[in-house]
């Protein structure tokens, strides 16, 4: 192997002593090519990859041809094997063939053999000793057309015993190959069998040879006289494993795996013979190959792959090593020009590295002070619009005071003290809304929608605000309906907040017009004022939470800057966007919805019908309200008890518990935060007793969240209002009793518009 490796170098022009390549010494070769023009003219960070390069693509070539010539002479070593392990099959089983036509012989010659002149006849060849692998020779009589019975097999061992008296036609496979062999007169091959031999516990796949006997001893003519002279079949059984490993010998194995498999498919059921243990072949062949050979008119199929032994001395390992010298000479090249230019780049990606850093830095810097201005700004703010109200609900409890004192109406102070209130939860819902959106808590709850009544609605419910600021509202809308799917509530919120901050930014006496038209398959949407307008530097921000543009002290518009979060991100969960334009400040602002339309087939056929509400009944219920506010718990009693109710006030869970027998309360409104025992300890209790399993059980908290109202729910509540409550589910909870008798999964979404 060394002086065939040393020839091939000699012949690539490579030399141990001087290192030349085609006669020309490396080192020459090296420094020429590194003068090379071409190489100068690339980046000086990548010569050393260009060098590296043209070493590599030298080093694949010669390893590529060298490749190429020993993979060719190791599949030629391959393909002699296997072709040497089938020529050694056929021969056997030309030998066996043989044997039978000479058994043949013996029947054509007598009219009739004993079975002791058959047995001396068998015992001449020695079977065990010259045709290893071969069970017997045996002879199967005709009775009839579909009968054939063993009346000879010898040696006469137990298991040949077995298969006595037997009639093989009556087995498909064995069927088949009688049948041919009676109508060609050629020796046939059965197809994979189980012997009748096999009467132990260790079976293995077996096959037969036959070869008809006639009358006369000779082949008649024609199917037909053949079929009618047939006398029987002399035969002999196989046991694969036995005959493919009598052939190859037990110590000498093939030097290649094989596999046999009756018939042409490569399929489990069909194997015959394995070769070799699997553990002996522990890793991918480098040859496999598949192969057909055909024995007395039966086809088998040889699957071939090589040996361990065969894949460790191919020649093909020789390429491994000069592969590897090349790579080294390559890598020490390019090592040796990388290491020029490596200082120099490794100092101006220091220089960009701390340039970066710093241009960070200060990015991150910036957008920490815009973070903490946004910030205080966003408390500045929250102080503001909460102190804001507080100041005329404060004013009008104290005009109310001395009213009442004189005699005189209170109307106006509680209109006041109700208009603040309101605008106090607007405030705290527009956090909730925002928070719940931006966590995916929001669920919508979409139907069919009639954009052009939800644009009507939503008018109407901003037509007041803008008219209180003298503002001229025109609508636009199209002639015929326009049909989406969407939550209707979320929708209405959408536009009234865009028509609200139309008139809230617009100066007395302004104009906003709002738009609905349809445009390639979606609905838009336009609310166009001439307001005080957008600076260009606000408009990509417009949409970020508590963003609001420059305002001043006698400007100031109130809010929190999340309605137009909330629009955003609202419009997006319908599948819709939202975009807005402003020429500049005191120019006005158009804001753009834009939302898909439903298509033709699922537009209803008639419109959804508004559910009227229903009048509350009047009828007298007892109630029990648990609150540790005394102020609210007492409020609320009282408004309870003008409808006509009788009404219980107590401040703990454990006075509730007590009076609970004694007043059989039909509703019982119950404070979550209740001292010492909390609301959801006492909703257990009270269902547990008898006169809490049918009372109406509802909720009041602060605590509005998917999660508050699933726990109120286990604990037994039947309906969840969220703080402030509403006066008139209030009284709906106490008036329709009778409307959802025991049921526990109502409940009310108390939140401000």
């Amino acid at each position: 192997m060394s002086r065939s490796w040393a020839t091939r170098r000699s012949s690539l022009g490579w030399s141990q002593d001087s290192w030349s390549l085609e006669g020309v010494p490396l080192r020459f070769s090296v420094t020429k090519l590194l003068r090379h023009p071409r190489l100068h003219r690339l980046p000086r960070h990548l010569v050393p990859v260009g060098v590296l390069a043209l070493s590599l693509l030298l080093t694949v070539c010669v390893s590529l041809l060298l490749n190429a010539n020993v993979r060719a002479r190791d599949q030629a070593r391959f393909n002699n094997l296997v072709q040497s392990t089938s020529d050694r099959i056929l021969r056997r089983l030309d030998t066996y063939i043989a044997l039978l036509q000479g058994t043949e012989g013996l029947f054509a010659t007598q009219q009739e053999v004993s079975p002791d002149e058959f047995s001396a006849f068998v015992q001449l060849f020695e079977l065990q000793t010259h045709y290893p692998g071969i069970q017997g020779l045996g002879f199967s009589q005709r009775l009839s057309d579909e009968h054939h019975s063993i009346v000879l097999l010898e040696p006469r061992d137990s298991r040949n015993q077995a298969a006595m008296g037997y009639d093989m036609y009556s087995e498909p496979n064995r069927r088949e190959a009688m049948a041919r062999a009676r109508d060609t007169g050629q020796p046939a091959l059965s197809a994979k069998v189980t012997l009748k031999q096999e009467i132990h516990e260790r079976k293995q796949a077996g096959f037969l040879l036959y070869l008809p006997v006639y009358r006369g001893g000779q082949t008649p003519a024609t199917v037909e006289a053949r079929r009618e002279a047939l006398v029987g079949f002399v035969y002999s059984p196989f046991r694969a494993d036995d005959l493919l490993n009598g052939i190859f010998g037990i110590e000498h194995k093939p030097r290649v795996s094989f596999q046999v498999y009756d018939g042409t498919a490569v399929a489990p059921e069909h194997l015959l013979h394995v070769s070799h243990d699997p553990e002996a072949l522990a890793r991918e062949p480098m040859f496999t190959t598949t192969k057909t050979l055909t024995v007395a008119g039966r086809s088998w199929t040889l699957t071939f792959a090589s040996l361990p032994s065969f894949d460790e001395t191919a020649s093909e390992f020789v390429v491994v090593p000069s592969l590897v010298a090349g790579v080294l000479v390559s890598l020490a090249f390019f090592f040796l020009t990388r290491a020029q230019v490596r200082a120099r780049e490794a100092a101006e990606r220091s220089t960009d590295e701390l340039r970066v850093a710093l241009a960070e830095r200060a990015r991150v810097e910036v957008q920490l002070r815009e973070a903490d201005r946004r910030k205080d700004d966003f408390l500045a703010m929250l102080a503001h619009e909460l102190r804001n109200p507080l100041a005329p609900v404060l004013t009008a409890v104290q005009l109310m005071e001395r009213k009442l004192q004189s005699g005189l109406s209170t109307e106006r102070e509680r209109e006041v003290v109700e208009r603040q209130v309101h605008h106090m939860r607007r405030l705290v819902d527009d956090l909730l809304d925002v928070s719940r959106v931006t966590r995916g808590k929001i669920h919508l709850q979409k139907r069919p929608v009639e954009l052009v009544a939800a644009v009507g609605r939503a008018v109407e419910s901003a037509r007041p605000f803008a008219e209180s600021r003298e503002h001229t509202l025109r609508v636009e809308l199209p002639r015929g309906p326009l049909w989406m799917e969407a939550d209707p509530v979320r929708l209405e919120q959408v536009l009234s907040n865009l028509l609200h901050n139309a008139a809230k930014y617009s100066e007395p006496g302004g104009r906003i017009t709002l738009t609905l038209a349809r445009e390639a398959g979606e609905a838009v949407v336009r609310v166009a004022d001439t307001g005080m307008g957008i600076p260009a530097e606000a408009l990509p921000h417009l949409f970020e939470p508590f963003m609001q543009v420059a305002r001043t002290l006698d400007q100031a518009q109130g809010g929190l800057g999340l309605g137009l979060t909330l629009v955003k991100r609202l419009v997006e969960m319908h599948g819709g966007r939202v975009e807005v334009a402003s020429e500049g400040v005191g120019q006005g602002s158009v804001f753009s919805v834009r939302l898909p339309l439903l298509p033709a087939e699922r537009i209803p056929a008639e419109p959804e019908e508004e559910r009227l509400e229903q009048d509350v009944p009047e009828e007298s219920r007892r109630v029990l309200v648990v609150d540790d506010n005394e102020d609210a718990a007492e409020m609320l009693g009282e408004v309870l008890e003008m409808d006509g109710h009788r009404v219980t006030v107590v401040h703990d869970g454990m006075a509730a518990l007590e009076c609970l027998d004694a007043l059989q309360p039909e509703v019982v409104f119950l404070d979550i935060g209740l001292p010492g025992m909390d609301g959801y300890e006492v909703a257990r209790r009270i269902r547990q007793r008898t006169t809490g399993a049918g009372l109406r059980l509802v909720a009041i908290t602060g605590y509005g969240q998917a999660s508050d109202r699933k726990r109120s729910r286990e604990a037994g509540f039947d309906a969840h209002l969220v703080k402030p409550v509403e006066l008139d589910a209030v009284r709906a909870l106490v008036a329709d009793l009778g409307r959802l008798p025991g049921q526990r999964e109502c409940t009310f979404n108390v939140t401000s518009g």
